[in-house]
């Protein structure tokens, strides 16, 4: 599946942690995921189908009813390579009978599993005479045997091999009492015995096979009379009878089975479709996310949007999480402090986008979102791999020049501090003029930043994060890291505004490292300083 992002792009974008939540259960559901194309620009109204119908199941389908179909899927095997043997008219062994009957049962479970409504066209067919014809070799320990109702031939067969057994035991019990009788002892053996020298008279008799002489003893097998020699030949004689009876009924069985090859193997296709859709569902259904507007232009707006996979590292962590609120089109910047969520805001776009590509609702309260040909990360995180030949400025730039010079198409571009290890004069004159090149390509851009005045220059949107707000005072208590950030949690407002192009960009950067537990003195200092 090609997707419209690099691998650092999506390590920035959570684009894995989204392929994690989105993996289908089983082998069938992992084939099919293998041979999807991405939405992409052009599909709006295939993938707005997708969406929609995920979402109507989402809604429709209850919790507990979405977990079991999805155990049921996974459980389920490919029997592509049986149907490959038993098409190319190869027998089946009882392994392979097996897993068809776990992948007919599979079939049988999803059919039966209360959700046509919800997944009714993408149900695969059951099999039902198949399963029928397979159903006496399921055995209760979990395999498959070729049971005597299976065939009469076959129960025949079995009853004579277990006749010519008993003959045959019974003439190699009577030479073993005959032996037993020479040697003076009660019963000799199975297999190889000793006899002692001085307890036996020489030599001995032709039903015993010395295999090794001492001083003081014999090592001796029995050697089979005529009357045990044909009773050993009926034996396997039946045996082979119960061999080919057994070859014959699995071959009848492999050409039934060829015969249902074809809507096996679609049925297998349905049941991973079937799989990818519910692993879409299950997602829209946890997360509670909504049917975006896939707009054809460049524009880009949410409301309540959640970035999941910090949602999910704050939940862990007892922490709260806040939701923000956006209306871009054409190049935005985003300023505010240190950790207060520029970069959450990136990476939030670039979830909801990466969703679309998926053909999956998104975790807002309402969202219009394109479908972007090309997602791209470029300042902190998007360095390539230059193996130290470059400075981290270098690598950026070297990022920056593989973007551009690529075709262009629907792009977003999110861009966190771009040029901050450079001179703060250049590093902005640099940013400015890279946000005036992606307007000239028509690309739809969100920028983080601490450099002064880019907004001015570049003729942006300018959002802001709140900051901080109220942060109690140390009093010079020391701080572990724990309680320290959950005091700038508590204190810093999250939330994303859009505010004048000349506002002057909040920092609060000694206020945060205050927070953080630098000592008092240092704080003071640099509060002079400033």
């Amino acid at each position: 599946m090609r997707v419209p992002w690099d691998e650092r792009c999506g390590e920035a974008i959570g684009a894995a942690w989204l392929d994690d939540a989105l993996a289908p259960s089983g082998a069938l559901g992992r084939a099919a995921r293998a041979l999807e194309a991405p939405f992409g620009p052009g599909d709006e109204g295939a993938a707005r189908t997708a969406i929609e119908r995920v979402a109507r199941a989402a809604a429709s389908v209850d919790a507990g009813v979405l977990a079991a179909l999805r155990a049921t899927v996974a459980g389920s095997p490919d029997p592509s390579p049986s149907l490959l043997r038993a098409r190319s008219g190869g027998v089946l062994g009882d392994v392979e009978f097996f897993e068809l009957s776990r992948f007919l049962g599979a079939l049988a479970e999803v059919s039966a599993g209360g959700a046509e409504r919800a997944f009714g066209d993408l149900l695969p067919c059951d099999e039902t005479g198949l399963r029928a014809a397979l159903a006496p070799g399921r055995t209760a320990a979990g395999s498959f045997y070729l049971a005597d109702s299976f065939d009469a031939d076959l129960a025949h067969a079995r009853d004579e091999a277990a006749a010519r057994q008993t003959d045959y035991d019974l003439a190699r019990s009577r030479l073993g009492e005959r032996v037993a009788r020479y040697a003076g002892v009660e019963r000799v053996r199975d297999g190889e015995f000793v006899l002692m020298r001085d307890a036996i008279a020489l030599p001995v008799p032709p039903e015993i096979r010395v295999l090794r002489e001492a001083s003081t003893y014999l090592l001796c097998e029995l050697s089979l009379d005529a009357a045990a020699l044909e009773a050993l030949a009926a034996l396997a004689a039946a045996n082979e009878r119960v061999a080919e009876t057994e070859e014959r009924l699995r071959a009848k069985l492999s050409a039934r089975v060829a015969e249902h090859a074809t809507a096996l193997e679609r049925a297998a296709e349905m049941l991973g479709a079937l799989d990818l859709f519910l692993a879409r569902t299950a997602f829209a259904q946890r997360y509670d996310c909504a049917v975006p507007e896939l707009a054809a232009c460049a524009g880009i707006g949410f409301t309540g949007a959640r970035y999941l996979p910090l949602a999910a590292s704050l939940e862990r962590h007892a922490r709260r999480y806040v939701p923000i609120s956006m209306e871009l089109s054409g190049i935005g910047i985003v300023t505010g402090p240190n950790m207060g969520g520029k970069t959450a805001a990136l990476r939030t776009l670039g979830f909801l986008a990466a969703c679309v590509v998926r053909g999956v609702p998104v975790p807002a309260s309402r969202a219009r979102i394109p479908l972007f040909g090309d997602i791209a990360w470029l300042g902190i995180g998007a360095e390539p791999g230059d193996e130290g030949l470059l400075s981290a400025f270098g690598s950026e730039v070297v990022a920056v020049r593989a973007f551009l010079e690529r075709e262009p198409r629907r792009s977003l571009v999110l861009i966190d501090e771009f040029a901050r290890t450079t001179s703060p004069l250049e590093g902005r004159a640099l940013l400015v003029a890279l946000l005036e090149t992606l307007r000239a390509r028509g690309a739809l851009a969100l920028a983080a930043t601490h450099l002064a005045n880019v907004v001015p220059s570049g003729g942006a949107m300018h959002f802001s994060i709140g900051g901080f707000a109220n942060v109690p005072a140390r009093n010079g208590r020391p701080l572990d890291l724990e309680t320290a950030l959950a005091r700038i949690a508590d204190a810093m407002d999250y939330r994303l505004r859009r505010v004048s192009e000349d506002a002057v960009p909040a920092s609060d950067a000694i206020a945060l490292a205050d927070a953080l537990g630098l000592e008092p003195d240092l704080i003071a200092r640099a509060k002079a300083s400033l």
